[in-house]
């Protein structure tokens, strides 16, 4: 802490104030024991405002802000102060903090892919090299870190930056394009977004054909339905019973423990499981942060008037070089 005292604004106040006031006292002549209390205050004052933030930022978490941009022309930078804006309520300025105390500057915190989703070797070698960026993010704070997140891309992308996150200090945001501004959208402090449950209520289930070695999920839970009629039986269908809008955090939790269950369940018995989904990034994001890369999973996105790989084994992605 002590080596931040003298870049702090009261302490430089200070030494300012000190030597004015010597000079002005030299010159009038007295004075010099009021202006060297009157500084003495104003540093003290920056002692304790250094040992308040450094008492914040060795708390047990760390917000750390980061923003995921995937192929998209969306603006990087403005998401990122849109984050800083909101933590900054809590943390006044965070920004600059992270960057003294943690050596932690803005290009560290956004991930930006400019490529062919499609191209599979490369979307990979990008998740390898996130992944390790990310765990020099946590090795440079002393404490947990929790990460406050904006996607901005494809949803099958989204999926595979969640396989990254498997962390339990996570806040993920949307976009509200009424307002140009993001807002969050649920608060992950456990694992309850993967606890096994029996009853649904937030998806019915429907299973088209028989199911053997390989089959497809489609997930139904937005307003762009999902095109049945472009897929290969066996389909396990999921569909939303809520509508395609959500906006309680505790639904976006309940179907993602839906969906993760009947995924758990169908590859203890199929051999692949193909992914095909019309659903809000906060679900994508869920859900690979479930799966992770344990099981023979292939993500698509469609395009081109049909499902496309992005990724066709998720359990060959290893995130080390």
């Amino acid at each position: 802490m002590l080596h931040n005292i003298f870049s702090n604004i009261y302490a430089q106040i200070a030494l300012v104030f000190a030597a004015l006031g010597g000079l002005v006292s030299d010159q009038f002549g007295g004075g010099y024991f009021a202006v060297i209390m009157i500084a003495l205050v104003v540093i003290a004052y920056a002692v304790y405002d250094e040992y308040k933030k450094a008492k914040i930022y060795s708390s047990q978490n760390v917000s750390i802000p980061i923003v995921f941009n995937i192929s998209n022309p969306a603006d990087s930078k403005t998401a990122l102060d849109s984050l800083f804006e909101i933590l900054d309520k809590e943390y006044p300025h965070h920004k600059r903090n992270l960057k003294k105390y943690f050596n932690i500057i803005e290009n560290d915190l956004i991930f930006k892919y400019d490529g062919d989703i499609f191209d599979e070797k490369r979307f990979i070698d990008f998740l390898k090299i996130t992944k390790h960026d990310i765990k020099k993010l946590e090795a440079q704070t002393p404490k947990n870190i929790h990460f406050h997140i904006v996607y901005i891309g494809p949803i099958a992308n989204a999926i595979l930056v969640g396989t990254m996150m498997g962390t339990e200090g996570v806040t993920l945001y949307q976009y509200n394009k009424s307002s140009d501004s993001y807002s969050i959208s649920l608060e992950i402090s456990g694992r309850e977004y993967k606890e096994h449950i029996e009853e649904f209520r937030i998806i019915k289930k429907e299973i088209i054909g028989e199911i053997k070695d390989s089959v497809t999920v489609a997930i139904d839970m937005a307003s762009h339905k999902v095109a049945l009629g472009k897929l290969k039986e066996p389909i396990v269908h999921l569909q939303s019973t809520i509508g395609a809008t959500i906006k309680e955090p505790k639904d976006f939790i309940r179907a993602n423990q839906e969906i993760y269950g009947v995924i758990n369940s169908l590859q203890q018995t199929c051999t692949h499981i193909k992914l095909v989904y019309s659903m809000p990034t906060t679900i994508a994001l869920l859900l690979g942060m479930s799966i992770q890369n344990y099981w023979d999973i292939e993500v698509t996105q469609f395009a081109d008037g049909k499902y496309r790989s992005v990724v066709k084994h998720l359990n060959e992605i290893k995130y080390y070089f």
